[in-house]
């Protein structure tokens, strides 16, 4: 089979983040499968070598919305952005998929090439990483807490909440753009199968009238030839970790202020990452006294990030949005290690309560400061918990069982 995969970005840097990985990923299990993967996404300088790079329309930044002859070409692209229009296009009748699976799209891309797609007789299959469908903003998150104002097609909320960078601007662009979208059913009419990663994500979407005999669930997938604690790298100090952007809605303000209720002993915290919080967080830090217990790492990838992972004890996921299904906790497990994680949006669903990690009330620093007191006064039960947690991956989130059932779902909207 011909699989066209879509996303806007075609690596794992930076802002692509989970979904990127999850793409690359994607890309090596169907073609293990004896499958043809056709990418297409945006030309970067981080771009993936690949062979269809003449069809990537180029890289452009959003930024900051200027109102002048490049802030409103920028604006116009994400309604219809004509070069991603085109090129499509000229793939599609280049390669002659049989099916298209996309991801994100959304502002770089444009929903505007979904009606190129149904032109072509190609059967879209989306997988639904985060809110955008139902949310302009994506998150379901503004002013630091969640949000849910634009619920049912409401959008103007958005622009009157200033949800989108605390700009009036911005946030009249994307509320803009969800009605545009909106009117146009370009995911309704052109989409023929919904995937999603959470029964959380099913229901969110379902409530702000999405049809649900459309919407599967299907989890993440993490492929590793490891065999858990068994080959974690030497210790040569006691830590844990967070490891994601450091932006309001991951909560590590709320994982910081937690170390107020904790006597960490010989622990620390590592954190690695980047984001626009690192300076608010730094000084959060030292303003309980916990600077010297709190180690900011930048952000880090690929073997570095592997080895902080493994001879971590254990990862916290302190969110206060309603996450999906974070990548960073099927990584936890790949490693061995358990994972504390707040109990919202998709979080609860991939942890299992005392077997291969812990969950704790949403934005309780109290609760949370007790989950970390337990892990690290029973190094034996959080060994324990990471071996079960790697032989959980292994079973529920392989590749395997998740390409049998992505399989299933390619066939039922190419027979359709």
């Amino acid at each position: 089979m011909k699989i066209l995969l879509i996303n806007k970005f075609y690596h794992d840097k930076g802002k692509a983040g989970g979904v990127g990985r999850h793409i690359l990923e994607l890309q090596k299990l169907l073609e293990k499968n004896g499958h043809e993967v056709i990418p297409f996404a945006m030309r970067q300088k981080e771009t993936e070598p690949n062979d269809y790079l003449e069809f990537f329309p180029e890289e452009f930044e959003l930024g900051e919305i200027k109102f002048n002859f490049k802030g409103l070409k920028n604006v116009f692209k994400i309604f219809y952005n004509r070069e991603a229009v085109r090129k499509l296009e000229r793939i599609v009748r280049k390669t002659k998929p049989d099916v298209a699976h996309i991801h994100n799209i959304y502002h770089h891309l444009s929903p505007a090439i979904l009606p190129v797609l149904k032109k072509y007789r190609i059967p879209v299959v989306m997988t639904v990483h985060d809110y955008k469908l139902i949310c302009p903003n994506y998150l379901l998150f503004s002013k630091g807490k969640v949000c849910e104002k634009c619920a049912n097609g409401k959008y103007y909320k958005c622009f009157t909440n200033k949800c989108v960078k605390n700009s009036y601007a911005a946030s009249l662009v994307l509320t803009l753009e969800a009605y545009f979208v909106k009117v146009r059913k370009y995911y309704q009419n052109n989409v023929d199968l919904f995937i999603v990663p959470s029964r959380f994500m099913r229901e969110k979407i379902i409530e702000n009238g999405f049809d649900g005999e459309k919407i599967r669930y299907l989890p993440n997938f993490f492929e590793t030839a490891r065999s858990g604690i068994e080959n974690n790298n030497v210790r040569t100090e006691k830590y844990f970790l967070y490891f994601g952007r450091l932006s309001k809605e991951k909560g590590v303000d709320v994982l910081i202020k937690s170390l107020r209720y904790v006597d960490l002993k010989d622990y620390k915290l590592k954190i690695a990452g980047s984001g626009s919080e690192k300076r608010n967080l730094k000084s959060l830090a030292k303003s309980i006294g916990s600077e010297d217990k709190v180690e900011f790492l930048g952000y880090q990838s690929g073997k570095k990030l592997n080895d902080l992972i493994s001879a971590a004890d254990f990862v916290a996921v302190p969110s206060v949005w309603y996450e999906n299904a974070p990548y960073s906790i099927l990584e936890s497990y790949a490693f061995g290690k358990p994972v504390i994680g707040a109990r919202i949006g998709g979080i609860p669903e991939l942890i299992k309560q005392n077997e291969t990690g812990a969950t704790f009330e949403c934005g309780d620093e109290r609760d949370l400061a007790e989950k970390i007191v337990n892990f690290i006064g029973n190094e034996k039960s959080v060994r324990e918990m990471g071996q079960r947690g790697f032989e959980y991956l292994q079973e529920k989130f392989n590749g395997r069982n998740f390409y049998q059932e992505l399989l299933k779902m390619y066939n039922e909207v190419v027979k359709k």
